[in-house]
């Protein structure tokens, strides 16, 4: 799989340097961005959630993350109550960015984060949806992420 996959990303490369309007492309840029898919691919699972562990880590202290009486931790704690506690066998480990920004994502470590100002917007079952929604993309990695599908 690997090396088919390396052949297409030469052969492309080698296609597109003889069309005419990539004459004022960066190769070097190609050949780059060529070299990071390669390493994209060649990650182990363990790999992947290892980089999500440190990449939560570093988000959560960037962050203010509301305490455990705050009402949005609260709040997130009772909508989540129904829903799963693992994921594929990753904790799921949900927390709440004191922001007004709109957003949740998720990781393949099973951090989740929800942003207090979605959930300002946000009735509990639309909140639900969404967090079911970055509960999917902790089941669909490490695999699916690594391929930048998820």
């Amino acid at each position: 799989m690997k090396i088919k996959l390396l052949t297409a990303i030469v052969a492309s490369g080698v296609v597109l340097a003889g069309c005419k309007t990539m004459e004022s492309a960066d190769v070097g840029g190609l050949l780059d961005s060529g070299s990071t898919a390669m390493k994209a691919m060649t990650l182990t699972d363990d790999d992947v959630v290892t980089l999500s562990n440190d990449s939560c880590a570093a988000m959560d202290a960037q962050n203010k993350v509301a305490d455990a009486k705050s009402k949005y931790t609260l709040r997130l704690n009772k909508v989540i109550a129904g829903m799963p506690q693992a994921v594929n066998g990753k904790k799921a480990v949900y927390k709440v960015y004191m922001t007004q920004d709109v957003n949740a994502w998720a990781m393949a470590n099973g951090c989740i984060r929800v942003y207090s100002g979605l959930m300002d917007l946000m009735n509990d079952d639309e909140l639900r949806g969404v967090i079911g929604h970055e509960i999917g993309h902790v089941g669909a990695c490490p695999e699916f992420c690594v391929r930048g599908i998820a």
